[in-house]
């Protein structure tokens, strides 16, 4: 059976969907729709490898993968990377990142805004591992990179997509070994899955969400009810932080250790990630790996 050639790990609100439809662009790559979920989930014993490589049967495209945000997450399973590079060894991966700092912002508004009841985000960065876990870029890489060359991993910035969709996937192309010309580069710079564009929840809701009999009562009101209520009370666009200056501060205190050794294994300028509260040029060097 055809193992996949690709797999994106993640990271969670970083331009993954996009970074998924803009290689479907390309004639020779096949992206799986949705998100398997197999290797860091009950999927792995339950169904085996034979029905997850049944995903790329009967595909002729020069390369086929799939991608699940999730698989950056070490907390979520921490044998992910490795049961992919025993399963799946030849595989590339992408791992697309960002500010560490806004991807934490983007997933807390992206939580409000599904109905999660996280609360404010000073309340969410202590409650909820994964807003800061998923920010840990080189903690997340470290793993793979014991199971994986560095030559089979690539890691993409959500910045560089955002300055230059065309040089972006053609690099993408060149890695994967297809046509870097190959991509539909004016549909690939489209912007997908933003949060700005769902209606998020006021303060109230929240509060309400938080509430133990909340979605009990939920499950009591008509639909339509439900519908008025959500008109009244959640809001358009997207919900904007309202950061306590100390909680910040220890946040990008936690964060800006690994995202200073993640830009120096990348060869990227420190300048790259603005945080409000240190510089990441002070973060001290450690030696890369």
């Amino acid at each position: 059976m055809r193992a996949p050639d690709v797999i994106i790990i993640g990271a969670m609100k970083c331009g993954q969907t996009s970074l998924k439809l803009g290689l479907r662009t390309h004639n020779d790559i096949f992206l799986t729709q949705g998100e398997p979920k197999f290797f860091h989930s009950e999927r792995y014993h339950k169904q085996g490898l034979d029905e997850y490589l049944s995903l790329f049967e009967g595909r002729d495209e020069a390369v086929v993968g799939e991608g699940s945000g999730f698989y950056a997450w070490d907390s979520w399973c921490e044998e992910t990377a490795e049961r992919m590079g025993r399963d799946v060894p030849d595989a590339k991966l992408l791992y697309i990142i960002r500010n560490p700092i806004e991807r934490v912002v983007s997933h807390w508004a992206w939580g409000i805004g599904s109905g999660r009841p996280w609360g404010s985000i000073n309340e969410a960065v202590w409650e909820v591992d994964r807003l800061i876990e998923m920010s840990l870029y080189w903690r997340q890489i470290s793993r793979y990179r014991e199971h994986f060359d560095d030559d089979q991993i690539k890691v993409l910035f959500l910045e560089d997509l955002k300055a230059g969709p065309r040089s972006f996937f053609s690099e993408c192309g060149r890695f994967l070994g297809v046509d870097p010309e190959g991509f539909d580069f004016e549909k690939a710079a489209t912007p997908k899955n933003q949060t700005a564009d769902k209606r998020t929840d006021t303060r109230l809701v929240q509060r309400l969400r938080r509430w133990s009999s909340f979605w009990t009562l939920k499950e009591m009101i008509p639909d339509s009810i439900v519908q008025i209520g959500e008109q009244v009370l959640r809001r358009d666009g997207k919900i904007e932080p309202d950061w306590d200056p100390d909680v910040r501060r220890q946040v990008e205190e936690r964060l800006a250790p690994d995202a200073a050794r993640m830009l120096d294994y990348c060869d990227r300028s420190r300048d790259l990630w603005t945080f409000e509260t240190r510089s990441l040029q002070d973060v001290e060097r450690a030696a890369v790996a």
